[in-house]
């Protein structure tokens, strides 16, 4: 399985590529500064003993899709991790992931695990430096 994208969609799961979420980052950063609202980063990492097929990336990402609001910005900025960006305090994106959580054991193939970390925006901080955090918080391990 190839990682690849023509700078706008990922070629796999059609979300966001790394190019177009971090100007949609840096744009929606600007706006809560500007407007004093609530940014939260949901960062996930599929798991699995062995390879995932494109089917199962497709799968997640429909889920992604489905679960979240259309104004939440979703992408895949790795093989297998996947970033969100929520319009709201991190007690929304942890009831959302929850939900996720609980679809993805329902619905996602046996074998495939989902870690997870949540880091709220806090004023003043650049994207680069928001991102940087949320690489240094722990990953939890989704339990189902």
């Amino acid at each position: 399985m190839i990682f690849a994208h023509d700078g706008l969609h990922d070629s796999v799961t059609r979300l966001s590529a790394p190019p177009l979420f971090y100007e949609s980052l840096k744009r929606e950063i600007s706006l809560a500064e500007r407007n004093k609202t609530d940014l939260t980063l949901l960062r996930i990492v599929l798991e699995s003993d062995g390879s995932l097929s494109e089917a199962t990336l497709i799968s997640f990402a429909d889920l992604l899709t489905n679960a979240f609001r259309l104004e939440d910005y979703k992408a895949r900025l790795g093989e297998l991790e996947f970033l969100i960006l929520l319009q709201g305090k991190v007690d929304l994106a942890s009831y959302v992931t929850e939900r996720l959580i609980a679809r993805w054991a329902l619905e996602g193939p046996p074998g495939v695990r989902l870690a997870y970390s949540l880091l709220e925006y806090k004023a003043g901080q650049s994207a680069l430096e928001w991102m940087n955090r949320l690489d240094g918080e722990l990953l939890l391990r989704a339990s189902f």
